[in-house]
């Protein structure tokens, strides 16, 4: 299996581009070589046939000759780098110019001579400078071309002054050549510094780009390309429009590794499964890693019974080696989507496989399932919402609405029972009892809970004395700190303890489970009020309800149902009855739930029922519709004998 299209278009590009420079440059010296030995004979061929060209030039272009002559034989079998050359070359060319300086400062005794000598150095000055500007050069290159500027000048200051040691003037010509020298040796060193300068800068900025897109497009844990690259293949792929598969590929139990061997270990685990995934996936297709222990292989050109198969193989033999190496049973969830048969889209279809997986989770683990549309319906659903509800607090989707309860005798709201609402941006509005559960599974309840309780607790403060009601889940019951969030609300609001009560679903744990008894004691402690939401519907464990320090219950609506005169309405009464002599006794605020009607409405009158709450009374109120319920304005909804929706 190989790596991604545009990860080997990244890579043939690059390595293609450098192929291309280093021929370019093995073409260049081919023929450039034997062209600069051509001018050393055809230099040697056009003496002038004084004693200087008889016997010193031969020597120093036997010399460079010699250089030339190595260079080109080591371009042409391949034995030395390009660096390598380029420093045999500079190195070669600097000893030449600084070595006739030297010899015409020493030997030249002919004046009339000097000044064409000079014009052959200055016409190799720039050669040597060239092959500096056009190369990525080593330090070695950049320390001989210092030496050269400086042998360049001295000797050419001993060159420039030489006949005043003899009794001669000084020959004008002669320095007007070595300042010609000594300028276009400064230009072209400050050139050649220049490019040495901007191609470090570009290899940096280069190898920083490089960088970033490997950070980018790459998982450094396991080095498989991440979900981005993941995305423009799947672009890619929908926009060609044949068929393929993708395999959404889970680890199972991957939690366990890393709370019982250590992350380190899990981590290793992840590695292991990415490079038999690698390994085992059929020719032609793409591993990814989207996070956590989450990978995606994608199957060009695979229909739905092919792609299947292949999932069952990867099912099979990607565990072995990844369990032999960390030592316990290591098992795969694979779910499977198609295109273009689940989806047409890359977002949908990654999504869909998604959803398979989290079937094959719910269904027991170790399986390979295809996305079903109808099935999966509502698992997709959950996924949306547990996505887009991470979000809902930071978009300012959530609000809270106030149900009145109501004292039955004097018919004034006294409490408001905080709700909370989720306006979905494409889904509308979403029923808190389908959202408060997906909060709960994706551990999203403490932050959502604790910003409703602040919430609540601040909009209260406008209401005098009456109390606010929160209502709180077995999820953050069990949550040690939770006492405290309860106590940091009420401070920073400023609102007192007396006028927060917190309603408490009826479950097993909070009668049983002795962390959520020492919950409520903390919380009793603070001074707030501990009620029972939806009594009568749950456990109601009536024993266990005298040990808690529970203030208040809230009968279900479906204890009231059929008062007073519909069927089971005089079982309705006697429980109504029992309810009350019991909390009463010992004692405890009674909160009846449901009241839709008139009659409903006088019956718990007539019984002397303390509290009422439900949507015949009124339904829940903006903030500011209950603030203008309290002060007795247009939020009010008297019954009439029909329910107020």
């Amino acid at each position: 299996m190989g790596a991604p299209p545009t990860v080997q278009a990244d890579m043939e590009d690059g390595d293609a581009t450098q192929l291309d420079l280093l021929a370019a440059w093995r073409r260049l010296l081919l023929w450039g070589l034997p062209a600069v030995q051509g001018a050393v004979v055809l230099a040697l061929l056009l003496g002038r046939g004084d004693s200087w060209d008889r016997l010193v030039d031969p020597w120093l272009y036997l010399s460079i000759s010699l250089v030339l002559t190595g260079s080109w034989l080591a371009v042409l079998s391949g034995r030395g780098s390009l660096r390598q050359i380029t420093v045999l070359l500079t190195a070669g060319s600097a000893l030449f110019l600084n070595a006739k300086l030297l010899l015409l400062a020493a030997l030249l005794p002919d004046p009339g001579a000097l000044l064409p000598e000079l014009l052959e150095t200055l016409v190799w000055l720039p050669a040597v400078i060239t092959w500096t500007m056009l190369t990525d050069l080593a330090r070695p290159v950049r320390r001989i071309l210092n030496w050269m500027m400086a042998g360049v000048v001295t000797l050419s200051a001993v060159v420039a002054v030489r006949p005043l040691l003899s009794g001669h003037p000084l020959d004008m010509a002669a320095i007007r050549a070595l300042l010609q020298i000594n300028l276009s040796a400064l230009v072209s060193l400050y050139g050649a510094s220049f490019f040495l300068r901007r191609s470090d800068l570009l290899g940096r900025a280069q190898g920083e780009q490089q960088v970033l897109r490997q950070l980018v497009y790459t998982d450094l844990l396991t080095g498989l390309p991440g979900r981005v690259r993941l995305s423009e293949q799947l672009r890619t792929l929908t926009g060609q429009g044949r068929p393929f598969a993708v395999l959404f590929v889970d680890v199972d139990a991957f939690k366990v590794v890393n709370d019982t061997l250590g992350h380190a270990v899990g981590d290793e685990l992840l590695c292991v499964v990415a490079q038999e995934l690698q390994r085992l996936a059929p020719q032609g297709s793409f591993a990814y890693r989207l996070s956590g222990d989450e990978f995606v292989v994608l199957l060009p050109q695979a229909n739905d019974r092919a792609a299947q198969w292949e999932a069952q193989r990867l099912l099979q033999l990607v565990p072995v080696r990844p369990s032999l190496q960390v030592g316990m049973d290591i098992t795969l969830s694979i779910g499977v989507s198609v295109y273009p048969d689940d989806a047409t889209d890359a977002e949908t279809l990654l999504r869909h496989a998604d959803s398979a997986v989290y079937a094959v989770k719910r269904a027991g683990r170790r399986q390979v399932r295809r996305y079903q549309p109808q099935q999966d319906a509502a698992t997709e659903r959950f996924q949306v919402l547990a996505r887009d509800l991470s979000l809902a607090l930071s978009r300012r989707e959530l609000s809270l609405h106030y149900q009145p309860v109501f004292c039955l005798r004097e018919m004034r709201p006294v409490k408001a029972e905080a709700l909370l609402r989720w306006r979905h941006p494409e889904l509308g509005m979403v029923s808190p009892g389908e959202f408060i559960p997906v909060a709960e599974r994706v551990g999203l309840i403490a932050p959502i809970g604790a910003w409703v309780l602040r919430a609540a607790c601040r909009e209260a403060l406008r209401w005098d004395d009456v109390t606010v009601s929160v209502n709180v889940s077995a999820v953050q019951l069990l949550q040690a700190e939770f006492p405290q969030v309860v106590r940091s609300a009420l401070k920073d609001t400023g609102l007192s303890a007396q006028r927060l009560e917190l309603e408490l679903t009826e479950t097993a744990a909070l009668y049983e489970d002795d962390r959520a008894a020492r919950v409520l004691h903390e919380l009793r402690l603070l001074g707030v009020g501990l009620s029972i939401d939806d009594f009568g519907s749950g456990y109601s464990n009536l024993s266990r309800l005298r040990a808690l320090p529970i203030t208040g219950v809230k009968l279900d609506r479906s204890c009231i149902e059929g008062l007073p005169d519909g069927p089971g309405g005089a079982f309705a009464r006697a429980l109504l009855e029992a309810v009350m002599g019991l909390t009463r006794y010992l004692p405890l605020d009674l909160t009846v739930e449901g009241i839709e009607s008139a009659a409903q409405l006088a019956t718990l009158q007539e019984l002397d029922c303390p509290l009422g709450q439900g949507h015949g009374l009124s339904r829940p109120l903006t903030d500011t519709e209950f603030l203008a319920l309290l002060r007795g304005g247009s939020g009010t909804l008297p019954l009439h004998g029909q329910p107020a929706h």
